[in-house]
């Protein structure tokens, strides 16, 4: 939220510096993130008055200007002819520098002495138009700085406003906390209504949703003129970061960063059968915003119609079927209060945000609806002419004010000092909290209309110590038994992993917890496979994020191709967190799996201890959400929650480094891959077993299934081509996921050492040839579980023509004796005469 500081000190009076005031804001919990200093282009320039206008002979565009200039009358040449006898123009004299740059001097101009220049807006800086000189207000006085009279020189505030603060995007509602911090009092902004009766414009308006706007002000202005807005509003507007657009639609802007207060002007002449109706849409259909996009409209959508059809969304954009255009003579005003909950919803599926829609969603103030409009006629009265409509046409549902009983004793303990009874009633009742009951124990506050964010006790508590200061509160330690926190196994299995993975050069990735369900068809998942059964979200952030992921590949990779093509190709990454299957009614264990918490990534890491059941789940989900039938019908159904299982995804690709003196680095491949997996679960006391892959998105030969101790845990492998075509990515990548649920409940609860061996080791070759399908992996198996003496085999040797060549080295280690050869003599025998049991399998000689 940008704020003038000019702007400001007409609703406060501020006896402190700029700087100083930003600094106790911040304090107050409005960060102030930058204080912008504004000044004029030029130097110098006065305001003067034309007492005469003459043409000189052989002259036919130029004028020759007699104008006061307080302590003197100067001849000035000028050829703009916008100007007449008594505008107050700006003068730049002799000496002066204009916003270009450019010096002005006294000169001839056709043999007549000129000594100055009237300056237009562009010469002066401050707009790009040059079609005149800028005629200024007749309220300046003669011989004044221009920049003083037309307050250029400000300061303006770039405020962090906290999310749950919807009352604080206005000047007002800055200012209500700029009183509080400085015990002044705010004015409101004066101004006299003048309103005569027209029997000829007469609206109807009818709320057909009540729930969703309970609130609606309608008002009219009839005859006005469509002209630039005068430069106090248009500077004003463009220092809050909004671009002038005309005297009507800038009227809305100015008053709604004013008091906070969206409002919308409709051609009157436009609105089919002088009506307005706040309704929902019943259907889907189309509907044309005012920037010329055709948006989808779906039932539920909040409207305002006329007598035919949609002409806005409410609260959000409105219609090119009703705008404001050059043309317009009589305008019907909308000043509502729209449910945050129904604007939210709309703009967020139809990604269409806009200043009216980021106010409403957060909350306004209902009880300044009909203020704000008596504003917005009145200044329209005053900039474009016209004749304000008396009356209005209005549908309020008026509730009572929420109360809250605050318990003054606790207010102190809670915050950690003594503070006084009256102190804390002064605290709140500065700003605009009033205390309406006194109790012996407490004080009940009511809570005032633009505060959306107070809803319980503690809010007010927290109101308290902002007030008086954090920085007044005293540090003190809490006096309590530290117990000690014994992590969950799962919780300490997804940490243990990360560090791994750290250790091993990969960079970590945090993506959300849900994706695009088109992902699982770039990923080639065909119909029936877990990961296909996706659970949906009820108020996705985007249309393309609207399951939780079952997968954590497309994240990556995503994320992959965001580094490549930014010109890092050589990359390792991981990710661990939940994925989620719907379950599918026959899983005995899902009633107890944890809850889905949505709004983090990756979901929760512990279960909610009222989960249980998926109606608790879709009531988290839905909660606020009491107008929606749907979605209560929906969490009074009680079904399975869906499976979290945690997974590590990992990806890699390019080369193991940019560059090296000694060579070519090599390429990064499955192998590398597998020898992260491998240490990964040996940290955790596991062996990591491979067998080929039927994964459709894998390159059968580049691939492998993951199993610890017999169970599927995940796969590894080379992504296909069209895999990662999908995603553009153009250069090979690995991937792997491994199930850490399994990890968690296979592993070691601790690590146990064993001392460095005493005795020798052994170690023998063997050299085998294999027909081809015969897997390297089972012939390993074969040999460990031959003895507990052989500690170690692995593949040092591979040749392969019609078939493989594989030589293993085995070795024979005892914890309690030397070996001796005529032992590892009968093992070795015992080795060659198992694996040549093996179809297949012949020992090379």
């Amino acid at each position: 939220m940008r704020v003038p500081f000019e702007w400001l000190k007409e609703f406060v009076p501020i006896d402190v510096g700029a700087s100083d005031l930003a600094k106790r804001l911040t304090m107050r919990g409005f960060e102030v993130e930058a204080e912008e200093a504004v000044r004029p282009a030029f130097s110098d320039v006065i305001v003067g008055e034309i007492l005469d206008i003459d043409r000189p002979a052989g002259t036919e565009k130029l004028l020759l200007c007699k104008v006061d200039i307080g302590r003197d009358v100067l001849p000035i040449v000028c050829g703009a002819q916008n100007i007449a006898t008594g505008n107050k123009v700006p003068v730049a004299l002799p000496n002066t520098r204009l916003a270009d740059g450019t010096v002005i001097e006294k000169r001839k101009v056709k043999g007549i002495e000129s000594y100055g220049m009237l300056c237009s807006e562009r010469e002066l800086g401050l707009s790009d138009d040059h079609s005149g000189i800028f005629i200024l207000s007749d309220e300046f006085r003669v011989g004044d700085s221009l920049s003083d009279a037309l307050g250029l020189a400000d300061t303006v505030f770039d405020v962090n406003v906290p999310p749950n603060r919807g009352d604080c995007q206005s000047i007002l509602g800055i200012a209500r906390e700029v009183a509080s911090i400085l015990n002044k009092k705010v004015t409101l902004p004066s101004f006299t209504l003048v309103e005569k009766e027209d029997p000829e414009l007469r609206m109807s308006l009818a709320v057909l949703s009540p729930d969703g706007c309970p609130r609606y002000v309608l008002r009219m202005i009839r005859d006005i003129a469509i002209l630039p807005s005068p430069f106090w509003m248009r500077n004003r507007i463009t220092k809050c970061g909004m671009r002038p657009i005309s005297s009507i639609v800038d009227v809305t802007n100015y008053v709604m960063v004013e008091l906070g207060q969206p409002l919308h002007a409709f051609d009157y002449q436009k609105l089919a059968r002088a009506r307005i109706e706040v309704r929902l849409a019943g259907e889907k259909s189309t509907f044309r915003s005012l920037d010329g996009v055709d948006r989808k409209l779906e039932e539920g959508d909040l409207l305002i119609c006329d007598g035919e059809g949609p002409v806005a969304l409410a609260g959000i954009m409105g219609g090119e079927n009703s705008e404001i255009t050059s043309v317009t003579k009589h305008v019907a005003l909308e000043s509502a209060y729209f449910n945050p909950l129904f604007i939210r919803r709309t703009a967020r599926r139809l990604e269409l945000r806009s200043e009216a829609s980021l106010r409403f969603e957060k909350g306004i103030d209902i009880a300044n609806a009909d203020f704000a409009a008596q504003r917005a006629v009145s200044l329209m009265h005053r900039i474009a002419g016209g004749t304000v409509v008396k009356g209005s046409k209005e549908f309020y549902e008026k509730k009572e004010p929420r109360t809250i009983f605050v318990n003054l004793k606790k207010v102190g303990e809670l915050i950690g000092m003594p503070i006084e009874r009256e102190d804390i009633i002064k605290s709140l009742q500065s700003i605009d909290i009033p205390v309406v009951k006194r109790e012996k124990e407490g004080v009940v506050v009511s809570v005032p209309p633009f505060r959306h964010d107070l809803a319980e006790y503690m809010d007010i508590v927290e109101e308290v110590a902002r007030i008086i200061g954090y920085e007044n509160i005293p540090a003190t330690v809490p006096i309590s038994r530290l117990m000690p926190v014994r992590q969950q196994k799962m919780s300490l299995t997804a940490s243990l992993a990360k560090q791994y993975f750290v250790s091993s050069g990969f960079y970590e990735a945090i993506n959300y917890g849900f994706f695009n369900e088109k992902d699982i068809t770039r990923f080639l998942i065909p119909e029936g496979d877990t990961r296909s059964r996706c659970v949906s979200i009820l108020n996705p952030i985007s249309q393309e994020l609207g399951v939780m992921r079952t997968l954590l590949s497309p994240g990556l990779l995503e994320s992959l191709a965001y580094n490549v093509n930014r010109g890092i190709k050589h990359l390792r990454m991981f990710e661990v967190g939940k994925v989620f299957y719907k379950a599918d009614g026959t899983d005995s264990d899902s009633e107890a799996r944890p809850s889905l918490r949505p709004g983090t990534p990756g979901g929760s890491e512990e279960p909610h201890p009222q989960a249980g059941t998926r109606a608790y789940a879709e009531v988290r989900r839905g909660e606020r959400r009491s107008d929606n039938e749907g979605i209560q019908r929906k969490a009074n159904r009680c079904e399975p929650l869906p499976q979290e299982p945690v997974f590590a995804g990992l990806v890699l690709t390019g080369r193991e480094r940019e560059y090296f003196w000694k060579g070519a680095p090599p390429e990064l491949d499955f192998f590398d891959l597998k020898g992260v997996l491998e240490g990964m679960l040996d940290s955790f006391g596991l062996s990591l077993e491979v067998k080929r892959s039927e994964e459709p998105f894998l390159n059968r030969y580049n691939a492998s299934d993951l199993f610890i101790a017999g169970v599927r845990a995940g796969w590894a492998g080379e992504l296909k081509q069209e895999v990662l075509a999908a995603y553009g990515i153009e250069q090979k990548v690995y991937a792997a996921e491994i199930d850490l649920t399994i990890v968690a409940a296979q592993g070691l609860e601790e690590r146990k050492y064993q001392p460095v061996p005493r005795y020798p080791s052994v170690i023998r070759d063997f050299s085998f040839i294999i027909e081809p399908g015969i897997s390297v992996g089972s012939l390993i198996d074969n040999i460990k579980a031959v003895s507990p003496l052989i500690v170690s085999v692995g593949v040092f040797d591979l040749f392969k023509r019609e078939k493989t060549s594989v030589a293993f080295r085995v070795t024979f280690q005892s914890l309690e004796d030397t070996l001796r050869d005529e032992s590892v003599n009968k093992l070795q025998e015992i080795i060659i005469r198992k694996l040549t049991q093996i179809e297949g399998v012949k020992l090379r000689a």
